[in-house]
């Protein structure tokens, strides 16, 4: 029987575990969503596909040949006087005495055929049109993990809120307990002429106050927790439990390359591919052409002018007014500004790291402090304590004590939460 009834109560513990796992959410489930949800992450990630595209489409310009169909159709109207005769012509092909267009420079002609052209020199062009293409490529990556590392940051940071309001709830709750006992010993004192009604309504006083607390904390929640929904997409408005997490300094590898300066490498890549990519317009150019149709300015035997032809183009830029040069300047100002933005964002990201250790060492010298206060105050009140159920002390003197603590044990609870919120800036800034 005794067997039963522990399985019985272990299978509605597990039930239960089991019930509260199902609603309670972690750091990861909320960061991981954000980063689902993210529409920019998306837009990054679309980016890249297009890229892509554009460098397949690149490769068919430069490399694949071209069919087009073409035609054009020309008349040239007159007005003859030839014999003596005034008539109008909407396509003369030749005449004596006439107004109109000279026939010996423009008379009337049909053309339609079709065109096949083939790039002979295009492989370097794809090849530079590709290594651009590949820079734009990993620069929406750089930006998706850029994001994503921001992403963590900020999510973290709503969290730690959550959970900081989560504790205070938790808190109000102990001293709601520590009230109540203390208003069951007053009575009994009260009741015994050992204390006053007084005492036990400033007790009461002080029991209505922590539930309006606990109150202010529980919408304090609420509202952080639906501003961490909204940052993470999820259509939610009901409160759930979130699993305490403790964040740890992370160190970032001696020697390594920061992955902020990242972009600007990645910028500077692609001044230097669209350089590239404009000099090649002065290299030279050649194309294989075949056309074939039919091309005629007598209608009447139309059907005896078909035909096709070939041939080769060439050009090459020699001279364009020094456009090249101008360019390469354009290109040496902007690798400039780039390694200004570099030099500046370096500098700025060491002071941040430098900053977040200076406020960690802070906040461990004034949290020894604040434990050293609390483990004052739990004496004292331990012997005020006795002393009230004694009849020794008052109650007020009792309470002024308790307030003390409490608000001690409040500021060492936002101080453990500011804590983790600098460690947070350092993981986000040591990347």
């Amino acid at each position: 029987m005794i067997r039963l009834l522990l399985s019985l109560v272990f299978g509605f513990t597990c039930l239960y575990s089991h019930g509260q796992e199902k609603h309670e959410r972690s750091l990861h489930y909320y960061i991981e969503t954000a980063k689902e949800n993210s529409p920019l992450i998306k837009d990054y990630a679309n980016q890249t596909l297009m890229q892509q595209a554009e460098l397949q489409r690149l490769k068919a310009m430069y490399m694949h040949s071209r069919l087009e169909l073409n035609g054009d159709y020309l008349f040239v109207p007159i007005i003859s006087k030839d014999g003596g005769h005034t008539a109008f012509k909407w396509n003369a092909q030749d005449a004596t005495d006439y107004y109109g267009y000279d026939l010996g420079e423009s008379s009337g002609y049909f053309h339609a055929g079709v065109t096949w052209t083939q790039p002979l020199l295009g492989k370097s062009s794809y090849k530079a049109a590709r290594e651009q293409a590949m820079i734009n490529e990993d620069l929406a990556n750089n930006h998706i993990r850029v994001e994503k590392h921001q992403l963590e940051r900020f999510v973290t940071e709503h969290y730690l809120l959550c959970l900081l309001d989560k504790i205070q709830i938790h808190f109000a709750d102990s001293v709601a307990s520590l009230l109540e006992k203390q208003i069951r010993t007053v009575q009994k004192l009260s009741e015994n002429g050992m204390a006053k009604q007084s005492d036990v309504r400033l007790l009461l006083i002080e029991q209505q106050s922590n539930a309006e607390t606990r109150t202010a904390f529980r919408q304090s929640y609420h509202t952080h927790l639906m501003d961490l929904n909204l940052l993470c997409g999820i259509d939610n408005t009901d409160d759930v439990a979130l699993t305490e997490e403790c964040l740890s300094v992370l160190s970032h590898p001696v020697g390594e390359r920061s992955l902020f300066s990242e972009q600007y490498r990645l910028d500077s890549l692609n001044v230097a591919a669209s350089l590239h990519s404009f000099n090649l317009q002065y290299k030279p150019r050649l194309d294989l052409f075949v056309n074939g149709g039919m091309q005629t300015g007598d209608f009447a035997g139309w059907y005896r002018h078909f035909g096709w032809s070939a041939g080769i183009t060439f050009s090459w830029t020699i001279f364009d007014g020094r456009q090249k040069r101008w360019k390469e300047r354009q290109v040496q100002l902007q690798q400039s500004s780039i390694q200004n933005y570099k030099s500046h964002a370096e500098y700025q990201r060491g002071m941040r790291i430098s900053q977040c250790l200076s406020e960690l060492a802070g906040y461990d010298e004034r949290g020894k402090s604040l434990n050293k206060q609390l483990s004052e105050y739990e004496h004292v009140l331990s012997g005020y304590e006795k002393e009230m159920q004694a009849g020794q002390v008052s109650v007020l003197d009792y309470i002024t004590v308790l307030r003390n603590k409490i608000q001690t044990e409040r500021d060492y609870l936002l101080l453990q939460t500011n804590r983790q919120l600098v460690i947070a800036a350092y993981n986000y800034w040591n990347w």
